[in-house]
């Protein structure tokens, strides 16, 4: 019968398992009190009692289970009467044994704060010890004085006390276990779902970069082929600037889809890829000496973007302009993160024989992705050109 738990209105595993608990506890308490009340009214003990209205209180919350399907009143009763019962009995019985009594008080707390939280476990808790302090200040010497002779059917009523509260007890700990048991397998059940869910989105958002960055590059040999057609220094400049601006793009998914962490970029690593293709891009004869310094390990990619695009709008004016009649050149990047803002300074050492004129597309670029990132800039064309940004770190 005790395997028999009749349907409860829980669909939460948790609270159908403080349902079956109660109901579980109840026909095992009811087993085994009347047999404790009829042993204790045999010796004369006062303690049958305290038995006999347990015996009621069980058959009352089980009434109670059936009719509401809900546990929350059967755990009130059984925690509130049953804290009451125990020191009314450790109290006012000094005639008794109470060897077995904080077995008890402790099956009430246990039960207390497994079904109706860790509120009510304290409350009953500390009700239970001002209960047993008082006995052991005020009632503890009486009551070993009135103790001192026992009889063998006061051994057995003590033993019967014990194995059914060691059953109890040993219930308990079954029901703890079997939830813990539960509880764990459920995180890893979890654990393994959400890591077969990930590693199948981390191999499909590679892929979406893989084929961004192939899209971009499809884009760019066609700006190439239409150049072609074009014999306007003017016109081809502008469509090598444009073409630099996807492949600075596809470059960028090209990271993330070879990067472990889709979420952020190595920004140095990326930095030096953009600028020997840009070089590259722009046939320059001139060497150009690259120096990055930087304590940002990584850059989101809704950062990176923005920051990327800048990047190639100011090595790109550095080449086209800066370098121009140079053989040696000098680029200087530093980023620091000052969490929650990153600072970065560019500078190159370029004689800028023509400065990108005001209003000009790269400017207006450079503007508008700086307040892209919550920032701004400051621009400098002395000994070269210097910029200064500094933008909000978006997590």
């Amino acid at each position: 019968m005790i395997t028999f738990v009749p349907e409860s209105k829980y669909t939460n595993y948790y609270d159908i398992a403080r349902y079956n608990l109660t109901w579980r506890l109840s026909l095992i308490l009811l087993a085994f009190l009347p047999v404790l009340a009829i042993v204790l009214f045999n010796l004369g003990e006062n303690a049958a009692y305290p038995s006999l209205i347990g015996v009621g209180l069980c058959l009352l919350t089980l009434l109670i289970l059936i009719k509401t399907k809900s546990f929350t009143l059967p755990a009130i009763l059984y925690s509130v009467i049953g804290a009451i019962l125990s020191q009314y009995t450790l109290i006012f019985f000094p005639e008794s044994y109470h060897f077995v009594d904080p077995a008890w008080i402790m099956i009430i707390v246990l039960y207390a704060y497994f079904t109706l939280g860790k509120i009510w476990g304290t409350v009953v808790l500390g009700f239970c010890l001002t209960g047993i302090t008082y006995y052991i200040l005020e009632v503890l010497n009486i009551n070993l004085e009135m103790t001192k002779n026992s009889g063998k059917d006061d051994t057995i009523a003590l033993a019967i006390n014990f194995i059914v509260c060691g059953i109890i007890i040993a219930f308990l700990i079954f029901q703890f276990l079997e939830l813990n048991s539960y509880a764990e397998s459920k995180y890893i059940t979890l654990t393994d779902t959400l890591k077969d869910k990930n590693k199948e989105k981390t191999v499909l958002l590679k892929e979406i970069h893989h084929r961004v960055k192939n899209n971009l590059q499809v884009v760019t040999s066609l700006l190439r082929l239409q150049s072609r057609d074009i014999n306007e220094e003017k016109y081809k400049l502008m469509y090598r600037d444009s073409i630099n601006r996807v492949l600075s793009m596809a470059l960028i998914h090209e990271k993330i889809y070879q990067t472990p962490d889709l979420a952020k970029i190595n920004l140095k690593v990326y930095l030096e890829s953009l600028a020997q293709d840009l070089i590259s891009s722009y046939s320059l004869e001139t060497k150009i000496d690259l120096n990055i310094e930087s304590n940002l390990e990584k850059l989101n990619t809704k950062s990176l973007v923005p920051v990327a695009l800048i990047f190639n709008e100011l090595i790109s004016n550095s080449i086209k302009h800066g370098f121009k009649d140079q053989k040696i050149g000098k680029i200087n990047i530093q980023i620091i993160d000052k969490y929650p803002k990153v600072k970065i300074r560019y500078s190159d050492d370029g004689r800028w024989i023509e400065q990108p004129e005001e209003g000009s597309l790269g400017l207006e670029l450079v503007q508008s992705l700086t307040e892209q990132l919550s920032g701004s800039h400051v621009r400098s064309t002395e000994n070269g050109t210097h910029y200064t940004f500094n933008f909000v770190y978006d997590d």
